[in-house]
């Protein structure tokens, strides 16, 4: 079962590679040019993965639901919708989002369902069985609600506790010369430090590779000072 998974995954990623290169076209974007990769997860279908320092861009898909010898495998058209699905999420950070969209924060939130009314996909944030056969009022979907007095306390909440994060992101926690431990790319040296309004960034020197991180992901626990060990 799994070679015969395995052998499909040429015919499904020119399945997808071919619907990117027409919504490409139309948007001016470079999404099948991305790489695609392929699993056996059995709770996610599909993702985008964004470019990050350790990792690089890529969409992954679930042979599990896709693969053509699945028992379960999901229908053509909600296929082509996952699909979508993803290429929405690749356009939240590839296309400017008008203002009026961006109401709603959240990784499904008002920008990537803007992106699915381009596109023509599904804006659910999980799946539907048989969703995308289903004529969708975008209209409705992308409007803003009215904001009442408690929505807007939620609000205020929200910002104070945001801006009190940021300070504390921004508050230089490493010196040059720290030495640190990576789970990937082994000890390195802080070779200078960058001061932004919200963050700090790290430049740390791994053997002859220079790597920027960002100074929140060295507190957490899979980077740690050599001294803390």
């Amino acid at each position: 079962m799994l070679k015969m998974l395995h052998d499909e995954e040429p015919v499904l990623r020119a399945e997808i590679t071919a619907l990117y290169s027409v919504l490409d076209h139309k948007l001016g974007l470079r999404g099948a040019e991305v790489p695609i990769t392929f699993g056996m997860d059995e709770k996610v279908l599909g993702s985008y993965l964004p470019p990050s320092y350790d990792d690089e861009e890529q969409f992954q898909f679930s042979l599990f639901f896709i693969g053509f010898c699945m028992n379960g495998q999901i229908s053509k058209n909600d296929r082509i919708n996952l699909y979508k699905h993803e290429y929405a999420h690749y356009m939240t950070r590839h296309i400017n989002i008008p203002d009026r969209y961006n109401w709603q924060p959240g990784v499904h939130g008002s920008a990537w369902k803007y992106c699915c009314s381009l596109i023509g996909a599904i804006p659910a944030d999980y799946y539907i069985e048989e969703s995308s056969i289903k004529k969708i009022d975008y209209e409705s979907v992308l409007e803003r609600p009215s904001v009442d007095h408690k929505q807007v306390q939620l609000l205020d909440t929200y910002r104070t506790q945001r801006a009190i994060k940021n300070m504390e992101n921004a508050k230089i926690k490493y010196e040059i010369g720290d030495t640190v431990t990576h789970p990937k790319f082994g000890e390195g040296t802080v070779q200078d430090i960058e001061k932004q309004p919200s963050s700090v960034r790290l430049h740390i020197l791994f053997g002859d590779e220079l790597k920027v991180i960002d100074q929140k992901w060295l507190v957490k626990t899979e980077y740690k000072k050599v001294s803390e060990r």
